[in-house]
Order: structure tokens, then C-alpha cells, then sequence
């Protein structure tokens, strides 16, 4: 019994790789994603700690995928807190006393970091002390303490701020604090608010950062801009001379142009209240824009219809909710790849409507660099990982038939083994390849009249025996569901990824579900389970590349992170859509969409 010829083939494409030869080699060294003597070094550890070639990929991939994540979440977030920020400052300036100004200050500092509770904290001078206010059961409760006292009193006395991840560890906390307010302070984030003259005023202090998370220096930038408002707030509510709300709202996007000046990010602020914009340097650097710090609503308009991102005009209207993730091409400095999202601002004064956008830019070129020579390397190592795959499975299959002769049981448990590991590694250099091809926009999509009751039946019925293997209830509830336009051979596809990923996180003795919805325009296709539930910081990743899904009730990850990814393009390259509801411990439905057969 002999291997020898599927092992030459494996041991000669891992000399490609080692000697820099050959196109894997060449590909990394070309990219400068390596070196020699990287190559060398990553294979003495790969022959201490044997890890396989394809977790090799997978790491790759993990590893690139999750940059390109990162700064693409960050993206998201950045946009949606501006404009929170934003409706946030124009709501501090409607507010007519102190008490509902208090209230909004401390609900909204909660929300936009994402905090489960913010306090304020005012210098009384006469007295020498801290008003500190807190929210009790929604009412503004005030408790009067020593300005010595405390992170806030600290903070007040040197205008520094304090980002603490454990309070009770600092011998600045005052545990006292936590007994009157009846509260447990785990991370605590203190900004000093201040007037123009840089005169400490007051203290915001931010408590407990959601998900047991720390506060970030992006959270830091968030509460020093807040605090910057709310100073401007208490200055204008305090003011005895009555301000015309054209010279708050003026003074407002000044400061916001103040605030946002710092920010690696782009930002653009136009509403239709003012013709003042926030335009701040990031965005002049990435866009090459030549224009001064007196620049107007009209010249930024027109600098923004030369970027092909549709009607300004058109934004402030009615569409800016309806806005979409964009990635735009400048040439000029150089070639770059901006990620330009969008958030609607709403909110005015006087009850009046004040419609605006925050356009948010976000150089992604070397993240994108990164994903192109990644996406390269993969297709290519895959391509040749193909042949010696498929030889061993060959050469195994042909020895299990007896070809070499008759094989005894302990030799057929072995070969079945291997048989399994190259189907495994099969199916992985395949769905890399899939991958390869979607991210290239090359899948092969036909679409025609699907009969889409039959595909669901057939997928269904190809499952029964894994269905009586896991002892789950795999039910159809599928009736009189209408042709769709669509690619059968896809739609089976995205099915079984849907179905397979319910197999993994439903329990023995549990249900799976599919059930169709038909609508005007589509079908929505869902794949129910009663498993152990998706955790929602867990759903908005699912569908990313390599992203990998922790069953919470065994602490185990499942597959590889490409199934789910697969099937929101394959169901996106037919113009349909996909999400997922689901709560911990109460199951998940998987929905995807496709458009109706006319």
C-alpha cells in the first residue's frame, strides 16, 4: 500500500512555496507581503506546530478579512454617532431651562457612547462645591459634593480628563459616590466642560460602557466634543440677551467645524437651515481639494456633484435616507480608494424641520491593496492545492474498492479518514474559489423561471438522513409558493448553506423549519431554527468573510466562516437580500429574498 504519488505532488508544491519558486512564491515576494526569509522562518514553525496548509489560507484570509472589517465597522459607527452628535447639539440648544437641559444632556452623553449612565457635574462657586446631577427613575435628582471629592472633583480642579478601566483600582474613585447613587462603577470616563476662556465649568462623567467594553480614545473624542456643546448650551441658556436661532445655529456648526477638525476621517456637514458647512482638513487632503476655511454651502455642493455621488440638492430634500455605502476612485494626489458613507440629520430650530447630511470619508486603499493581493494568493493556492487533492482522493478511493487488494478493517478506518480529510480539504479550496469568483464578480448566475416549491422540497429531502443522524425534526412548511426568477442551481446552494448552518447550532431532539412568505414584488425564503441563538454583536458580522460563529451554549466554533458569506452573494447576485433575527437562547431565522417570476 503506497501513496508515494499524491505525496510527491503535495511535498513538490510546498517546494514551490519554499524555494520562492513557482507562482505562490513569486505572488508573495512580487506583493512584498513577504520575504525569504520570512517564507523560510514560517516553515520551521509550520513543522513545529504542524498546521496544515489550508488553515494556512484560512488564517490569510481570517487575518485580511478582519482589517478590512475593522475599519469598514469603525466606518459605520463614525457616521451614525456624528450625526447623533449633531441632532444631540441642536437638541441642547431648544432646551428653554436647566432642568430639562440637565436631563437631555445625561440621556443623550448615555446614548451616543453607548453608556449606561452619564452624570453632570457643575462648579458652584459661591460654595465651593459640586452640583452633581443624576437621572432617578427619569426625574433630575441633584447631590451636592466637595469639589475635592471624587474623579469629577479631580477632574474640575485640573481640567484633565480620565479614562479608567477598572474605577475601583484608581485612589482618585470615591466608592461613596456609588453608595449615593446606589450604583456599581466599573469604567468611567470624565471630560471637564469648559467656556471659551478655557474656565473649567463643569464635569461629564460617563459610566459603565455597554457589553462589559472599555471606553476607546474614539469614545474620548466623542465625550471631549459633547462636552464642548454642552458648555455652549449652558452658555446660551444662562446668556441674558435673546439669541436668534440663525446665530445658534451659525455658532453651533463652527463648533462642530472645531470639533471634527482633528478627525482622520472626512467630514462634510450641509443642512438647510444655514449656508455655514463643516468641512474639515481630512477631507481636503484625501479629495485634493484646494479651498480656505471660508469655504460656503454652494462651492462645497458643487465640489460634491464633481465627485458622481449623485444630487446634493437632492439629499436635503427627501433622499438622503436612502443613501448607500459608496466607494469612489480619486486620482488626484495620487490614486485612492475612499469609502464615502452617508447619515440624515434631522432636527431645527423653533420646531421647524432642518433637514441635512453628514458625508463621512474613509481612505480605505490599503486595505483594499491588502484584500486584492489576498484574494490573488487564494485563488491561486487553490488552484493548486485542486490536482494533489484530488489524486489523494483518488488513490484512497481506489485502494477502499480493493484495487491494490483486499484491506482489513483497521486499514479501511484509516483510509476512511483520509478519504474524509481530502473531501474536507476539497470543499475548502472550493469554497475559496467561490469566493475568489464573487469577490471578482465572475460567478456564474443564470437566471430563469424557477419552479422554487420543487427546489425546496428536493433540498429538503436531500437532508433526511442527516436530519435522522442529529435526531432534529426537518419540516416543510412550504405550500403554493410561486416561480421566481432566479438560478436554480444558486438558490439550492444557498439553501443547503442556510440549512447546514442550522444543523450546527440546533440541539438533539430540536426543529428546523422552511417556510416561505410571498410578498408584491418577492418571495421571502426563511430557514427557522429553535437552537441556541445568535448573540447580537455576533449578527451584524455573521455574513462577513471568515467570520466564524461561537455556538454560545458549547463555547465551539463552527466551520470555516464561508458559508454564510457565499450565500449572501450568491442571493445578492440575484437581486435578492438576506438577514438574520435571532436573541439568545431563542433561536434564529435566517431570510433571504428573491424577486418574483413576471
Amino acid at each position: 500500500m503506497t501513496f508515494l504519488p499524491s505525496v510527491t505532488k503535495e511535498q513538490q508544491f510546498m517546494k514551490t512555496i519554499e524555494k520562492s519558486r513557482g507562482k505562490l512564491g513569486q505572488l508573495l515576494l512580487e506583493k512584498k507581503m513577504v520575504s525569504e526569509e520570512q517564507i523560510e522562518e514560517a516553515l520551521e514553525v509550520q513543522k513545529i506546530n504542524g498546521k496544515s496548509l489550508g488553515d494556512i489560507l484560512i488564517d490569510l484570509g481570517n487575518t485580511t478579512s478582519s482589517l478590512i472589517t475593522s475599519v469598514l465597522s469603525v466606518a459605520r459607527r463614525t457616521e451614525q454617532q456624528l450625526a447623533r452628535l449633531f441632532n444631540a447639539s441642536i437638541g441642547m440648544l431648544q432646551c428653554v431651562e436647566h432642568t430639562s437641559l440637565f436631563k437631555f444632556i445625561m440621556v443623550e452623553a448615555a446614548r451616543i457612547l453607548e453608556a449606561d449612565m452619564c452624570n453632570l457635574f457643575l462648579v458652584d462657586e459661591n460654595s465651593g462645591k459640586l452640583n452633581c446631577f443624576t437621572l432617578d427613575k427619569g426625574k433630575v435628582k441633584e447631590i451636592r459634593t466637595p469639589l475635592t471629592r471624587g474623579l469629577a472633583g479631580y477632574v474640575a480642579k485640573t481640567g484633565e480628563s480620565i479614562n479608567l478601566e477598572d474605577a475601583y483600582q484608581s485612589p482618585l474613585f470615591d466608592p461613596q459616590i456609588d453608595e449615593d447613587m446606589e450604583y456599581k462603577t466599573r469604567t468611567v470616563l470624565c471630560f471637564p466642560v469648559k467656556q471659551k476662556n478655557n474656565k473649567v465649568i463643569g464635569v461629564l462623567r460617563v459610566v459603565n460602557k455597554k457589553g462589559k467594553a472599555l471606553f476607546t480614545s474614539h469614545d474620548e473624542w466623542l465625550c471631549k466634543s459633547f462636552a464642548i456643546f454642552v458648555s455652549n448650551a449652558i452658555s446660551m441658556i444662562n446668556g441674558k440677551k435673546a439669541v436668534s436661532p440663525d446665530t445658534m445655529i451659525t455658532e453651533n456648526m463652527r463648533l462642530f467645524n472645531l470639533a471634527v477638525e482633528d478627525l482622520p476621517e472626512g467630514v462634510i456637514i450641509i443642512t438647510n437651515d444655514t449656508d455655514s458647512v463643516v468641512v474639515n482638513p481630512a477631507v481636503k487632503w484625501m479629495l485634493g481639494w484646494k479651498i480656505n476655511k471660508d469655504i460656503d454651502k454652494e462651492n462645497t455642493t458643487l465640489l460634491l456633484n464633481g465627485l458622481g455621488l449623485g444630487d446634493v440638492s437632492k439629499w436635503l430634500e427627501d433622499e438622503v435616507g436612502m443613501l448607500t455605502s459608496q466607494e469612489i476612485t480619486i486620482q488626484i494626489p495620487g490614486s485612492k480608494v475612499i469609502k464615502v458613507d452617508f447619515a440624515e440629520i434631522n432636527g431645527g430650530m423653533n420646531n421647524k424641520r432642518n433637514r441635512g447630511c453628514i458625508v463621512v470619508f474613509y481612505d480605505i486603499t490599503k486595505e483594499k491593496e491588502v484584500d486584492h493581493v489576498k484574494s490573488e494568493f487564494i485563488t491561486i493556492a487553490s488552484h493548486e492545492l485542486l490536482s494533489p487533492i484530488t489524486s489523494m482522493n483518488n488513490a484512497v478511493n481506489l485502494i477502499l474498492q480493493g484495487m491494490l487488494g483486499p484491506n482489513t478493517e483497521p486499514q479501511k478506518k484509516f483510509l476512511r479518514i483520509i478519504s474524509d480529510g481530502t473531501k474536507y480539504l476539497s470543499y475548502l479550496t472550493t469554497s475559496l474559489l467561490d469566493i475568489a469568483l464573487l469577490e471578482a464578480g465572475k460567478i456564474p448566475v443564470k437566471k430563469e423561471k424557477v419552479d422554487l416549491e420543487a427546489v425546496i422540497k428536493s433540498t429538503i429531502e436531500s437532508l433526511w438522513f442527516k436530519a435522522e443522524e442529529n435526531k432534529i425534526s426537518l419540516i416543510n412548511k412550504n405550500g403554493n409558493t410561486p416561480s421566481v426568477l432566479a438560478d436554480s442551481n444558486r438558490v439550492r446552494q444557498a439553501l443547503l448553506n442556510l440549512l447546514d448552518n442550522a444543523f450546527k447550532f440546533t440541539p438533539h431532539g430540536g426543529e428546523i423549519i422552511v417556510e416561505t412568505n410571498t410578498t408584491e414584488n418577492e418571495v421571502e425564503i426563511c430557514v427557522k431554527d429553535n437552537g441556541v441563538g445568535i448573540l447580537l454583536e455576533e449578527q451584524e458580522k455573521i455574513f462577513e468573510r471568515f467570520y466564524q460563529i461561537e455556538n454560545t451554549a458549547t463555547k465551539k466554533h463552527y466551520g470555516i466562516g464561508l458559508g454564510l458569506s457565499i450565500c449572501k452573494d450568491i442571493v445578492e447576485a440575484q437581486r435578492g437580500r438576506i438577514w438574520v433575527e435571532s436573541k439568545e437562547r431563542g433561536g434564529s431565522n435566517f431570510v433571504f429574498t428573491l424577486p418574483l417570476y413576471k
